[in-house]
């Protein structure tokens, strides 16, 4: 139950939030941080070509989701134009030379599965879906393309991959969620990209909103390169994801947790 008691949005003695005092990491276990924190060190060394790869707003087809019984990002089986805009503005972050950006018809599933392995940093804002019953069910919902795939990217796919990013980025909605595993914490999504091999994952606890959403993750990524409030260096993943929600806070619009809790870093937060 704990799992999904959002810490970041609790309140402190002193009236403030949680996050506003502290950067905040989740671990599925013990066990498994210690795993996730030897898998970073071992990737500084051996960094892939490709800074960013990013998926945004897949072309998807309606009837084949319905079916799948989706939940989608912004509550609605429909086109996600925010989610378009935020891999765009992530291209200018991390910049064109550095980065691989798909969307629409473009953001196929085997362009994940031929090109993930080459990405230093993994972002996907699309459409995701809960399966609780049987989590390795639990998908990314992608556009179709050639190599028989269907467009949903589902856990236990993920799990056979032979991934070298350092981060991944799982932009759609509960995607942290599945079912709890005794010893290996909460089964689904961010634990398939653990066992890929990620050691740092961000998810979402709930349905988030897109357009929220989307200023969350250009601000988390800026402030990874060291554009973020006060331009500071050498933030940490988690002091980053800090920083962005509580950017979205001291907005009237964005103020309420919905908005900027929604979304947690597992695993190593360096």
């Amino acid at each position: 139950t704990l799992w999904d008691l959002p810490f970041q949005a609790l309140v402190t003695s002193s009236n403030r939030y949680v996050i506003e005092e502290a950067a905040i990491a989740y671990a599925p276990s013990l066990t498994v941080l210690r795993e996730m924190t030897r898998r970073r060190k071992k990737q500084i060394s051996g960094a892939p070509a490709t800074t960013l790869l990013a998926l945004g707003n897949p072309l998807v087809r309606g009837e084949r989701l319905s079916q799948a019984g989706l939940t989608a990002r912004d509550g609605k089986l429909a086109p996600l134009p925010e989610a378009e805009q935020e891999v765009q503005a992530l291209r200018q972050v991390y910049g064109a030379a550095q980065s691989k950006v798909y969307i629409g018809a473009e953001a196929r599933e085997e362009r994940v599965k031929e090109e993930a392995g080459q990405a230093r940093i993994l972002h996907f804002a699309a459409h995701g879906m809960l399966n609780n019953a049987a989590p390795m069910y639990s998908h990314l919902a992608l556009a179709e393309g050639g190599g028989g795939e269907d467009g949903l990217l589902e856990a236990w796919e993920l799990m056979q991959m032979e991934l070298k990013a350092e981060l991944a980025v799982l932009s759609a909605c509960e995607t942290a969620r599945g079912r709890i595993g005794a010893g290996e914490g909460m089964i689904g999504l961010s634990w398939a990209m653990f066992i890929a091999g990620v050691p740092t994952i961000v998810v979402s606890q709930w349905k988030v909103e897109t357009a929220g959403t989307r200023d969350l993750m250009v601000s988390f990524h800026r402030g990874l390169r060291g554009e973020g409030e006060g331009g500071k260096g050498n933030v940490s993943k988690a002091e980053a994801l800090r920083e962005a929600a509580v950017k979205l806070m001291k907005k009237a619009e964005t103020g309420h947790p919905f908005y900027w809790a929604g979304f947690v870093l597992v695993g190593d937060g360096r």
